[in-house]
């Protein structure tokens, strides 16, 4: 029941307004200055206790106007890994003067995250929120709050989300070793050719991936050249995914799996990856990367 009351109030954006401890401090005292002032018929007194829950009245909706004037757009929450920053962009339509002193906070269906500030303007606010855990996250409600301008009501806001993201496993501190299958380091060329490289001659580099740099004659020369005529259809690494039965021993296998992946597009090369269901690449582009990922966050 609370929480089907707590869904209604938040499909639409509401203003909710509560007195902090000082607001509480002070309506306290009007509420006990009236009780005086009609106990003692004291007309001076309630003149003054009157004077005071006006002004009381006038800061409480100056306060649910300075949210009220904040107007949502749209967040985006980039894809990312665990235990790492995931970019964050909230964009307002309208926001009143700086300064700010929004805490904000999104919900997803597996509980509330912080948004750690890094740039605010009118037009929106530069942040990051930062999640242990991979999977799948799907935010529900954005949450700002404030105590502006008095201090004296603490008063905060939903908006509505549909918004999904995807939290990659986490990345070792090291990269594990790669074992590459049915190939050689890039730059080495082995004494026997075999499957499909064909080297035919040089040519100067102009802007080509680094793959095909040869190295060993810029070791030789200092200046870049390229292999032309080769074909690197057997120059990859074979990821195969083998997940152990044990949570810890599973989590700790998809971070090096992750790694391995983030290691090979970092140094453009290309990789397979392959489970019981399906098989990806090889490939060194970031979408592959990204749908691989993707997998490993669903697992």
């Amino acid at each position: 029941m609370k929480a089907w009351i707590r869904r209604q109030f938040r499909r639409r954006p509401r203003v909710f307004i509560f007195p902090t401890r000082m607001g509480g401090y002070l309506n306290g005292l009007i509420f006990l200055m009236f009780l005086l002032a009609i106990g003692y018929a004291n007309n001076l007194l309630l003149i003054f206790t009157l004077f005071l829950l006006s002004f009381n009245m006038i800061w409480l909706i100056q306060t649910h106007f300075y949210l009220a004037a904040l107007k949502f757009d749209q967040m985006i929450i980039d894809n990312g890994h665990a235990s790492a920053g995931l970019p964050v962009n909230i964009q307002w339509k309208k926001s009143p003067q700086l300064p700010y002193q929004w805490e904000v906070k999104i919900e997803s269906d597996q509980g509330d995250s912080e948004l750690h500030t890094l740039d605010e303007s009118q037009r929106g606010i530069l942040g990051e929120v930062v999640l242990e855990n991979r999977g799948v996250r799907h935010w529900k409600h954005l949450r700002v709050a404030t105590e502006l301008p008095f201090g004296l009501y603490r008063s905060w806001i939903y908006w509505p989300l549909n918004v999904t993201t995807y939290v990659y496993p986490e990345l070792l501190k090291e990269s594990p070793e790669l074992h590459f299958d049915q190939t050689h380091l890039e730059g080495q060329i082995p004494k026997e050719r075999k499957g499909h490289e064909d080297i035919r001659d040089l040519s100067p580099y102009r802007g080509e991936e680094s793959r095909k740099i040869s190295w060993k004659h810029y070791a030789r020369s200092g200046e870049l050249f390229v292999k032309e005529g080769t074909e690197w259809n057997d120059h990859h690494l074979h990821l195969k995914l083998n997940l152990p039965k044990d949570h810890i021993l599973k989590e700790q296998y998809l971070k090096k799996i992750a790694t391995t992946m983030v290691s090979c597009f970092r140094n453009q090369i290309p990789f397979t990856f392959e489970t019981e269901t399906m098989k990806r690449g090889p490939s060194s582009q970031e979408k592959h990367l990204a749908d691989c990922l993707k997998d490993l966050s669903l697992c």
